[in-house]
């Protein structure tokens, strides 16, 4: 087998993985981060797809109901899937233009 048949074996696993790395990433920008207008212009970019999705299920946002309490879970989770769903998209994307254009080479002496 070539080397290049081992690189991104399994494209959903590791797009899960930096699925949940982005969505940490996330978390640690928004606990330590100072406050700043170009932080919260990233969170908000970053967490908007989870709001809307999340509002499918409660419409009038965190105070519908019991909103407050599953409103964090549901925005997070659907953030969660909205990262895992990029970084796939992205994964194949490459191991697309990868099969048809091949590896890049090497211009070292040879």
């Amino acid at each position: 087998m070539e080397p290049r048949q081992y690189v991104f074996k399994k494209p959903l696993l590791i797009s899960v993985a930096l699925g949940i790395a982005t969505s940490v990433l996330v978390g640690i920008i928004d606990t330590y981060e100072p406050y700043s207008e170009a932080r919260d212009l990233l969170l908000d970019a970053l967490t908007v797809p989870g709001a809307l999705i999340a509002g499918i299920a409660y419409p009038e946002g965190a105070h519908t109901g019991l909103g407050v309490t599953f409103w964090i879970v549901w925005v997070s989770v659907a953030n969660l899937a909205v990262y895992v769903a990029f970084w796939y998209g992205c994964i194949r994307l490459v191991l697309y233009v990868w099969r048809k254009i091949g590896p890049p080479r090497s211009s070292g002496p040879g």
